[in-house]
């Protein structure tokens, strides 16, 4: 199934225009009490998601994709994840940071069935909505208890990134059959911060966020937003 979805996203990427609107993506859950969760502290663990972002990759990358998954039981972050440039197309910040606690807990000595069952007392927290080539499915395959987003695949699409315009909402209305399907879906949570994130990669008007700034950029033929002055060796590197 992973190598279907993987086929599926390499052949069906593909740059648009703002004018497509991407059905039922607009599951807009913020300011509210889900689970017994308050928004607040939905707000709380999705800033948390992007603080991971950046410890691993810095205050502005390019591919802005930040992940954190969540014990809500005893409050804490298990583990997290950032996508990575490692020539894989499936480690976006999702899979990066299952990936993590997947290791961590076999590292305490779980076994695989103790692993797949302990996926049922987290939450996935991810500052843009998934992809449904892995990350939507495998929220679903993994039967976490919540995935919670920010950004939405419509807005990355009007802005100018490349993707698969098919909602989380489909994808999980697609995958009753799975014993995930009770997962719920909460999204559009702390948009106004994790938004500017995903803006500037395509538009050179926009601003760069946490006080990032532009620079050339020669492999992209405009500018890029670093927070450090380029020499000529760095720019023919970014």
């Amino acid at each position: 199934m992973l190598v279907s979805y993987v086929l599926l996203a390499l052949g069906a990427v593909g740059f648009g225009s703002a004018h497509l609107i991407v059905p039922n993506d607009d599951q807009d859950m913020s300011g509210l009490t889900v689970n017994s969760i308050p928004a607040a502290k939905r707000v709380e663990y999705m800033q948390k998601a992007n603080e991971a972002l950046f410890r691993q990759s810095g205050p502005c990358p390019f591919a802005a994709f930040g992940t954190i998954i969540v014990n809500h039981t005893s409050d804490e972050v298990v583990c997290e994840g950032a996508n990575f440039r490692t020539g894989d197309p499936t480690i976006h910040g999702e899979i990066s940071a299952i990936n993590a606690c997947t290791a961590k807990f076999a590292e305490q000595g779980m076994t695989p069935t103790q692993i797949y069952a302990a996926w049922g007392d987290l939450s996935i927290y991810t500052n843009a909505e998934s992809c449904p080539m892995v990350c939507a499915s495998s929220h679903q395959e993994a039967s976490s208890i919540e995935y919670v987003y920010g950004t939405t695949i419509q807005h990355n699409y009007n802005v100018g990134w490349g993707v698969m315009t098919l909602s989380s909402y489909d994808v999980f209305q697609q995958s009753r059959q799975l014993p995930g399907y009770q997962t719920s879906m909460i999204g559009q949570i702390l948009t106004n911060e994790t938004d500017p994130l995903f803006s500037w990669q395509y538009n050179a008007s926009a601003p760069c966020p946490n006080e990032c700034f532009r620079v050339p950029s020669a492999t992209r033929g405009g500018t890029t937003c670093s927070n450090v002055t380029v020499s000529r060796r760095d720019y023919e590197a970014l």
